[in-house]
């Protein structure tokens, strides 16, 4: 049986692990809310082009998918419905229907249709349809909201662009640590929140080990990626900073009390995609993922480190043209 490691401060402990679930969702969308990455997923209808066949009878997605298609695609285009037979697709076995204004739900009312609510994740589904209407105001047009909505299955699944199978989960897990010891003051902040001496030289070896072995620790490749600096330490890879380790155990959710002895010029740590999220790619891997400022975050929000810096760049070079013309 393998050595049981150190445990590592809760709060970090608790950063890493999240990594390995969804975004948050709300009632008003069919999404699981902080779902494991590894759940069902929800394909759109208008992106099983960018799925081969191959990959939908596989048993590439480990909790199986559900295509998700408008009625209007299902009841009004014949094009939709030999795609669907090509991609092996049927109404109530992998794929539902989803209601989303009140014009759909008149026009291709399911109950008149004969359609079934659907409750399960896994195929088949044994239902065929789920809605989710927002009131308009009025007391003859109050919200609809069914299916997947109960508090033991709430939620159809996941969405596509957000899915990683469990072993990369996992591997990026090992990563995302392995990019925390190698902040320039992990071990300080270590012995600051428990740990000892031998706790964290045994924890940094173990985890360092792990990653040389499953070729997680190639430092050219987390350099060249913007991950770490030349001096192999953490940073953030939009204003390439380097990052404290004590940013990883603040709690922005303790009160002003608990928290006045915090740094505030430590800014709190978010999870960074080099290469944003994309239906149809899977992008929740090692060396895809980084730790960053929130802030430096914020600026990125969904569209990933390298798209944000074409950006910025074609900002600055307008902003220099701009500054020019407004000079003469």
């Amino acid at each position: 049986m393998a050595k049981r490691l150190p445990k590592l401060p809760p709060l970090l402990q608790s950063k890493i692990y999240k990594t390995g679930q969804t975004r948050s969702s709300n009632d008003d969308v069919i999404f699981q809310n902080r779902a494991n990455r590894n759940g069902t997923v929800l394909i759109p209808f208008e992106s099983i082009h960018l799925f081969d066949a191959a990959i939908l009878t596989s048993n590439k997605f480990e909790s199986g998918f559900i295509v998700v298609m408008s009625p209007e695609d299902y009841y009004t285009n014949p094009e939709a419905l030999i795609l669907m037979k090509n991609k092996k697709l049927k109404l109530g076995v992998n794929t539902i229907l989803l209601y989303e204004t009140r014009t759909q739900w008149n026009t291709f009312n399911p109950y008149k249709n004969k359609l079934s609510v659907a409750e399960k994740r896994t195929s088949p589904i044994e239902g065929h349809f789920v809605a989710r209407i927002l009131s308009s105001g009025s007391k003859d047009e109050e919200k609809i909201i069914l299916g997947f909505n109960t508090s033991s299955c709430k939620g159809a699944g996941i969405r596509v662009q957000e899915y990683a199978s469990l072993l990369t989960i996992k591997s990026c897990h090992l990563q995302l640590e392995y990019l925390f010891w190698l902040c320039y003051d992990s071990r300080e902040v270590a012995l600051g929140a428990g740990m000892t001496e031998n706790e964290i030289d045994n924890r940094m070896l173990a985890i360092a080990t792990a990653c040389n072995n499953q070729k997680l620790a190639n430092t050219e490749r987390l350099y060249k990626t913007r991950i770490i600096d030349s001096s192999k330490n953490t940073i953030c890879p939009l204003c390439l900073k380097k990052l404290s380790a004590g940013a990883f155990l603040i709690n922005f959710f303790d009160s002003s009390e608990k928290s006045s002895d915090v740094d505030k010029d430590i800014s709190q740590i978010n999870l960074f995609y080099i290469n944003q999220l994309k239906t149809g790619e899977f992008n929740h891997t090692p060396y895809n993922l980084a730790w960053g400022h929130q802030n430096c975050n914020m600026i990125c929000k969904e569209t990933g480190v390298i798209e944000t810096i074409k950006w910025m760049k074609e900002v600055v070079v307008n902003t220099i043209i701009f500054n020019k013309d407004s000079s003469n």
